[in-house]
């Protein structure tokens, strides 16, 4: 088994300690069985002045520095909704994957995150609270499945799940037959069309990040054919 880059790479794990540290002192590096976690009181600044602050959890990717950690909100104050991109456990949805790694193909530092992803989402936690309405930052998508559906509708212009998944299950494929049809439903090979806009989502979002979408989005019309069954049944 690979060693996570934090034990791999000692000093790079100190320099991105001190910095996230010293930018957020309420929150503290912990080490829990073999994996390391960023845990306190995220705190919410308007200039100096401290608005708010949340008791969160954050696990540090193991891969590599400037992968995609996993957040939870670990004081119970955010319902665990859909509407507040929270999952039942507690994990907080903070960005889509796929449109963070389309977006950041190099992944991002856990500082820029923490300033960047987790501070416009609490900030809108923080508005919802005091009953504002669409408090979230442009480019927040749907929770879930309608997520997906939103982010990949804009790349590749069609919100039909099942060729959706076409398109995602290319993405997920370590090689691809171009003399194919495109996903796209044209007829035309996929030489000749959709094959450049692929390649280039190939390149950006990781595979198994686009087998997971698939797997969700597989799974939103499994759910959808048997609730179609149940009322054609009625």
């Amino acid at each position: 088994m690979n060693k996570a880059w934090y034990r791999r790479e000692p000093e790079l794990y100190k320099e991105i300690w001190k910095a996230v540290q010293d930018a957020y002192p309420e929150l503290s590096f912990i080490e829990r069985d073999s994996d390391v976690l960023v845990a306190g009181y995220y705190v919410l600044f308007e200039g100096s002045q401290v608005y708010d602050r949340y008791l969160i959890e954050v696990e540090l990717p193991t891969e590599s520095p400037r992968g995609l950690p996993i957040v939870r909100e670990i004081g119970g104050r955010i319902p665990r909704e859909g509407d507040r991109h929270m999952e039942a456990d507690g994990k907080a949805c903070i960005v889509l994957p796929d449109a963070f790694w389309y977006e950041h193909p190099k992944g991002m530092s856990l500082l820029d995150f923490l300033d960047g992803p987790v501070r416009g989402f609490f900030a809108g936690q923080s508005l919802i609270e005091l009953g504002i309405e669409n408090p979230w930052p442009v480019g927040q998508w749907g929770h879930g499945y309608f997520g997906i559906i939103d982010f990949y509708s804009g790349v590749f212009g069609t919100k039909d799940p099942k060729v959706i998944c076409r398109y995602l299950n290319l993405l997920k494929r370590g090689t691809i037959k171009t003399r194919r049809p495109c996903p796209c439903g044209s007829g035309i090979m996929l030489q000749k069309c959709h094959l450049e806009l692929i390649n280039t989502l190939r390149s950006r979002i990781p595979r198994d990040v686009a087998a997971k979408s698939e797997e969700g989005l597989l799974k939103f019309l499994a759910i959808n054919r048997a609730a179609s069954k149940i009322k054609g049944d009625n």
